[in-house]
């Protein structure tokens, strides 16, 4: 239930309030109510079960590379215009190969630029993004230290339109570089290289944004036009 070196709640003291009596939660009923507590204690494991939110991770932990175990599922779907996504609900694609797919209504006559997605920002961060010229971008902050951008070579198609982004990492641990490709519609339209990727985690702070970029951007270029 819990990663080796972290906090664990069982060596403490445990606190119940009823809140319709006890807003300020100032009287703690847990010693007076141990079937109560018990039987909130079981039901918070079982939900932790059934969302897979095990094990539980304390504190520091995953500045030291103590992170949880990979999900199972392979694919994550958002919907469009959601804001600080949470860095623990974010899909984690550190050591690995992966794509982001979108999809877009871009007008004929023009005005289709903005942040696609943006996960964290320039310290350290990645988006897809649509230019002034209609060009579809990916932007990746490597701990702000060197940052990479791959661009189509041709604005998008009018019309409904699905980009990728495709990152096919050299080989199967954190920090390796890999190529990346750009689609439109199933057709490459850009390629380029990550030399380096983040090893461990983006920033603590800055989460994900689907359809704008909140705070600190990833990219200093669209900072002036972050919504699509």
């Amino acid at each position: 239930r819990f990663a080796p070196g972290v906090y664990n709640p069982d060596d403490d003291t445990w606190e119940l309030y009823y809140l319709p009596d006890d807003f300020s939660q100032a009287h703690n009923l847990a010693a007076d109510n141990p079937e109560k507590l018990s039987q909130l204690q079981d039901l918070f494991w079982e939900e932790a079960e059934r969302n897979r939110a095990l094990p539980l991770l304390g504190g520091m932990s995953i500045f030291f590379g103590i992170l949880p175990p990979l999900p199972t599922q392979t694919r994550y779907t958002f919907a469009g215009d959601v804001q600080n996504i949470q860095r623990g609900m974010v899909p984690r694609i550190q050591g690995r190969s992966y794509a982001i797919e979108a999809d877009l209504l871009v007008p004929e006559d023009g005005g289709a630029e903005g942040v696609i997605v943006a996960n964290a920002d320039f310290i350290g961060g990645f988006g897809p993004w649509v230019d002034e010229d209609g060009r579809l971008n990916h932007t990746y902050s490597f701990l702000g230290v060197e940052n990479y951008r791959q661009t189509s070579q041709a604005p998008l198609p009018t019309g409904e339109v699905t980009v990728k982004m495709l990152f096919e990492s050299d080989k199967p641990e954190p920090g390796s570089g890999g190529n990346v490709t750009l689609f439109a519609n199933g057709k490459p339209i850009g390629a380029g290289r990550l030399d380096h990727t983040v090893p461990i985690a983006f920033s603590s702070y800055a989460g994900m944004d689907i359809s704008r970029d909140n705070g600190l951007v990833v990219d200093r270029d669209y900072a002036d036009k972050a919504p699509y």
